[in-house]
């Protein structure tokens, strides 16, 4: 039996609302841990096919990919997908040095600094959703790969097709100060209960149905 996500328009602003609240105390977080001011544009919420995701993700060259798991009461897996220069910039103001963009990949320093980046990043994102639904959800530690967006993926699909047919795609800008701008896009695989509880939470009744 293979369980779908299905969200009407409601629902779906009610979710990147709710994004929109995490990604601000993200944003908040990556600042101070970096010493710089950190936008994040609003998310926009997407919810694709679990084996058509690869098709949203642009970057076709190696890309770091950061992947968190919520096992509490809303079970899911957090995937962020960064580009190599992205990764470097970020890692860079992180550590207080320039980027180095002669690098051909990320080192082991470089993958160290993004896991605590995405560790941050998105224990604040879902401190803000805590408050603002009151369930406790606090990512595991983070797991990190290093290689092109299908490869990444197809890995994570593998993991998790006995889960979700479904992902949420959260896309949204990130930049700094100086006009630096670089992508992060953020995919949850959520197990279909998991959006049940945090929209009944929101107010918004579900759609998802059971399709045999």
């Amino acid at each position: 039996m293979e369980t779908k996500i299905v969200l009407n328009e409601l629902q779906k602003d009610a979710l990147q609302e709710l994004a929109n609240i995490g990604a601000s105390h993200a944003a908040t977080a990556l600042s101070q841990m970096v010493n710089k001011n950190i936008t994040i544009g609003i998310p926009k919420v997407e919810v694709v096919p679990l084996d058509q995701s690869i098709n949203f993700i642009n970057d076709k060259k190696e890309v770091a990919g950061v992947l968190l798991q919520i096992s509490n009461e809303v079970p899911m897996y957090i995937l962020l997908i960064v580009s190599k220069e992205s990764s470097l910039y970020l890692t860079s103001l992180l550590m207080g040095m320039e980027p180095d963009s002669s690098k051909e990949s990320l080192d082991e320093m470089d993958q160290e600094a993004l896991k605590e980046v995405g560790n941050i990043m998105m224990t604040s994102f879902f401190n803000g959703v805590t408050e603002l639904i009151g369930i406790s959800m606090i990512p595991g530690p983070p797991q990190i790969a290093y290689d092109i967006p299908k490869v990444i993926l197809e890995t994570v699909i593998t993991q998790l097709t006995d889960i979700t047919s479904d992902v949420v795609l959260f896309d949204s800008d990130v930049g700094d100060t100086e006009n630096k701008g670089f992508k992060i896009d953020m995919i949850l695989l959520p197990e279909p209960k998991s959006i049940d509880i945090i929209l009944n939470k929101l107010g918004t009744l579900s759609n998802n149905d059971e399709i045999g």
